[in-house]
């Protein structure tokens, strides 16, 4: 599937609203665009993430699992920050827990 630079845009994942308000923290804004310029389309797509909306049901506990976010040579891995750093990604965040 070819895109066009201009149509790459951040995605917000607000999905799962209620589960993040309970753990203090809002929606989490994926910087597509920087992603893209940092590592080819076929790095993550379809192998990670399918390329339409609303089917990739992502979870902090799937990331923690190895999935999504937290696939090998992503977030859970030495090639990027870690999925602890909770203000990275997510909104209206508290301090992260001390690892």
């Amino acid at each position: 599937m070819s895109v066009n630079a201009d149509e790459i845009k951040d995605i917000v994942f607000e999905s799962k609203v209620a589960d993040m308000k309970k753990a203090g923290v809002g929606p989490v804004i994926f910087p597509h665009k920087l992603h893209e310029q940092l590592y080819p389309c076929k790095g993550c797509h379809p192998k990670i993430f399918i390329e339409k909306k609303g089917v990739n049901e992502v979870t902090m506990q799937q990331n923690i699992d190895g999935k999504y976010c937290g696939a090998a040579g992503c977030h859970n891995s030495a090639e990027a920050f870690p999925l602890y750093l909770c203000d990275k990604c997510h909104t209206n965040t508290h301090e992260p827990l001390d690892q």
